[in-house]
């Protein structure tokens, strides 16, 4: 991809003022937080004269900042930009991102372009949840996509349900898989990126697509949400995310299980106030 088709450096700034402004007005308590980038690994090595390594992306808690890679950032936004595999639906088209089809506005037609800037806005929004939900990788990654999702008011799309259709199939495969060779099978580090997205797409889906209506408002409350998820562990989270995902998987009409689904979401929120 050309280096002059997109700022990096301001993509990054913009994910992260804008995230942390939308939590704000969303009443959700940040703290102090800064960020910090790197053109490369060597040139993050160098500064901090440490052999440490990362890919593109960690927050540091001791620091309360985010540092960024910038060349490890472009591979994972040049690697979804040649993705043959996206899928187009009405508004929307999709990348894949830990593990699930992440749905994306097509507001004009520089893909490139939008998806550089989704790639990163997803990345500092995760780190920013290692800040404020805590350190495992199941929480930061439902908080990332709930953030996502409702700061791009996605739940007013109809289309976007067909993605997250697709979803709790692809999650259904990832709780099968047995073989620990897999990258999304549960034995794998990578499995709770997986599963904390599966787990926002199927809370989400159930939410506002079965029990919301109207669609021109959330059901869900974000600050709560968020504030729920700080109380729960990585073990819990993927039990839950199983057990949300079975039955959606295997309830395919969900008009008889409406109510059943509603009660059990509201008693698994209740049971980690």
């Amino acid at each position: 991809m050309p280096e002059d088709k997109y700022d990096l450096d301001l993509f990054i700034k913009n994910s992260f003022d804008e995230t942390i402004d939308y939590l704000k007005k969303n009443n959700i308590q940040i703290g102090r937080l800064s960020l910090r980038t790197f053109e490369s690994l060597e040139e993050f090595q160098q500064i901090y004269k440490t052999n440490e390594k990362f890919k593109f992306a960690r927050y540091v808690s001791e620091k309360r900042e985010i540092q960024i890679i910038k060349n490890g950032l472009k591979e994972v936004i040049n690697s979804n930009i040649n993705n043959p595999n996206k899928i187009f639906i009405g508004n929307l088209f999709t990348i894949k991102h830990n593990g699930i089809l992440w749905p994306v506005y097509k507001n004009d037609d520089d893909i490139e372009n939008i998806i550089a800037k989704t790639i990163t806005d997803s990345i500092v929004t995760h780190e920013i949840g290692h800040h404020i939900v805590g350190y495992d990788d199941w929480r930061a990654s439902a908080f990332e996509y709930l953030v996502y999702f409702y700061k791009n008011e996605l739940y007013k799309y109809p289309e976007v349900y067909e993605i997250m259709k697709k979803n709790i199939e692809i999650c259904n495969e990832y709780i099968k898989k047995k073989d620990p060779s897999s990258p999304y099978s549960l034995g794998s580090p990578l499995a709770p990126y997986a599963l904390g997205s599966c787990f926002a797409n199927d809370l989400i889906y159930i939410y506002e697509n079965i029990s919301n209506k109207d669609k021109e408002s959330p059901k869900i409350n974000i600050k709560d949400t968020i504030e729920k998820l700080k109380c729960v562990s990585e073990e819990w989270g993927i039990d839950i995310t199983k057990i949300l995902n079975t039955l959606l998987k295997t309830n395919e009409s969900y008009t008889d299980i409406n109510k059943i689904i509603y009660t059990l979401i509201k008693t698994l929120m209740l049971l980690y106030q």
